[in-house]
């Protein structure tokens, strides 16, 4: 089934945790719930800590609508078949 991409889906994924949890049991919970390899990759790309609220996460993860130079190798694949 999967989830959204980018922050939307982030937000669903970490709409189910109960904090604090590690960059590691966030990254688990985004499989789970059937991220895309861009949404597991920017979480697995988060410093390994320990995360007390959502906001924390969502500021540290690197997604493209938020900061445009920080794609994934995917995404930046995608977008070079786009132009």
């Amino acid at each position: 089934m999967g989830v959204e991409r980018g922050l939307d889906g982030l937000r669903r994924v970490l709409d189910g945790l109960g904090f604090p949890v590690t960059r590691d049991e966030a990254v688990a919970a985004a499989l789970d719930a059937g991220a895309d390899e861009e949404m597991v990759s920017a979480l697995r790309s988060m410093p390994d800590a320990e995360y007390n609220e959502s906001k924390e996460i969502l500021g540290a993860v690197p997604l493209p609508e938020r900061e445009p130079g920080s794609h994934t190798e995917s995404a930046r694949a995608r977008e070079r078949g786009q132009h």
